[in-house]
This record gives structure tokens, C-alpha cells and sequence, in this order.
């Protein structure tokens, strides 16, 4: 049970950790491309469009492992 608990949160966190670079890398991309003087549009939206997704997967693997977990 304890393994298992263990493996839950090392999943969650890789993809919690996974999110976020490529939030971060997606970020930077978006403001470099940007060059109508909207970096800061751009810097906005790339950052909650990437919080979102990384939420939406971090959250949906969480609640799967918790599943399979359950007795």
C-alpha cells in the first residue's frame, strides 16, 4: 500500500515537473516569435494556456492512479 502511494505521487510530480518546463519553454517561444510589440499579450495567454494543460493532465493522471489504486 505504501509503494503504491509512493508511485502515485512520483507520476503526479514527473508530470507536475514535465507541465511546467514545457509551459516555460512554450512561453519563451511565444514571446521571442512575437514581434508586433504584443509580448506581453503573448507572454499572458501562453502562460494560462500552459497552467491549464498542465493542471488538466497532472490532475486527470492523479485521480487515474488514485482509481486503480482504490480496493
Amino acid at each position: 500500500m505504501e509503494k503504491e502511494k509512493q508511485v502515485l505521487k512520483s507520476r503526479v510530480r514527473k508530470n507536475l515537473a514535465v507541465g511546467l518546463v514545457i509551459t516555460t519553454v512554450i512561453m519563451a517561444v511565444a514571446v521571442v516569435v512575437a514581434d508586433d510589440g504584443s509580448k506581453m499579450e503573448e507572454l499572458t495567454r501562453s502562460l494560462i494556456i500552459g497552467l491549464c494543460v498542465t493542471g488538466a493532465v497532472t490532475g486527470g493522471t492523479w485521480l487515474l492512479e488514485r482509481r486503480r489504486s482504490a480496493p
